[in-house]
């Protein structure tokens, strides 16, 4: 992959342009945001739809497992893996990946089940796979949201016409509500077999890692395409595996589920259940590291660890289609997972954190 297109092989020197500049972008950053998240936000909570002015401060992985690998109430973020002066390199518990669009009162109600410890001492049943995935798509719209608000007032601040972004984040939004409404569906009349729960390991130690949103995987493990991610036609719907990461008090979950209509995993899933628990393990935290900057980690770690070249590379990826080249030939070669062992495994117990 180009260089230019990694957010780990960003230069010293413009590391250092970007320290120079940092106080500055800060402030109109800053200055964007806030009015953009004024603008995102309804003025209904998207559980009850009741008007509310007062939104809770969801935590998009429950603040009781966060807490678990913190120390001094700090976590590693993204930014501090890949040494983006722009990025936050650590995030404190209460503001680890909060969003806010639903009410105080639906907060502490319909998440109760998943965020609960001892749900993990049974069977996972569907209305426990609904909350988590109620949560991610929850999630998904409140960034989507910011997001249109923020690139309108970006549009009127420097005259660059950001509609056609708009509307594909428009699309994804509209389609993230209708998941949300689906797992709402599932949660609060217990419909069963709703979701496939594929994968499921209770480690008896506790990984230094807390993790869970949902991923449109691009292609599976013999490089065949799973998701076109850079179809933006709006009847062209992805499909997304929802991956969880649960670090408790002396023990850490890991799963991954589907919705039983998207079909295009079925191959993905022979692949993996051939895979070794070992494998499957290396495989799932690859992912989170391909797809995703919602993960939190232990400031514990050693920083060899921390700063494995190839954790970096993998981290920054921007997943972009070069341009003159093939889009699915672009996609098959972003997204490929055949380095899922190259990376060091935060799910194995050779990186495990100490009890408490």
């Amino acid at each position: 992959m180009d260089k230019i297109f990694n957010l780990s092989n960003v230069s010293e020197t413009e590391k250092k342009e970007m320290l120079e500049n940092k106080v500055d972008f800060s402030k109109k950053n800053s200055q964007i945001a806030s009015e953009s998240r004024k603008n995102s936000k309804s003025g209904k909570c998207l559980y009850c739809k009741k008007t509310t002015t007062s939104y809770c401060n969801s935590h998009s992985i429950p603040a009781s497992f966060l807490k678990n690998i913190a120390n001094g109430g700090k976590l590693l973020a993204h930014g501090g893996l890949i040494d983006l002066p722009l990025l936050n390199a650590e995030s404190g518990v209460n503001n680890a990946g909060t969003f806010q669009v639903i009410c105080r009162d639906c907060d502490g109600k319909i998440f109760s089940n998943y965020e609960s410890k001892a749900t993990y001492d049974s069977e996972i049943k569907q209305k426990t796979l609904a909350q988590i995935a109620m949560k991610n798509y929850l999630k998904t719209v409140s960034q989507r949201a910011f997001e249109i608000a923020f690139h309108d007032h970006l549009s009127d601040d420097s005259g660059i016409d950001l509609s056609s972004i708009n509307n594909i984040k428009d699309i994804d939004l509209k389609e993230n509500v209708r998941g949300f409404e689906r797992a709402k569906k599932v949660d609060a009349k217990c419909v069963q077999d709703e979701y496939y729960l594929f994968f499921y390991e209770k480690l008896n130690y506790v990984v230094p890692i807390a993790f869970q949103h949902k991923i449109a995987l691009a292609v599976d493990l013999e490089g065949d395409v799973i998701n076109d991610l850079y179809n933006h036609d709006p009847k062209y719907k992805m499909q997304h595996l929802h991956l969880a990461v649960f670090p408790l008090e002396e023990t850490s979950i890991v799963m991954m589920f589907i919705d039983k209509n998207d079909t295009r995993y079925r191959q993905f899933i022979r692949q993996f259940n051939k895979l070794a628990l070992e494998d499957k393990l290396a495989l799932s935290n690859y992912m989170i590291f391909l797809y995703s900057e919602d993960f939190f980690l232990s400031t514990s770690l050693d920083e060899e660890i921390v700063n494995d070249e190839t954790l970096k590379r993998v981290s920054g990826s921007l997943g972009l289609a070069l341009i003159g080249r093939n889009p699915i030939d672009s996609l098959k070669e972003n997204y490929k997972l055949s380095e899922f062992k190259d990376i060091p495994n935060f799910l194995s117990q050779d990186l495990s954190v100490e009890r408490k």
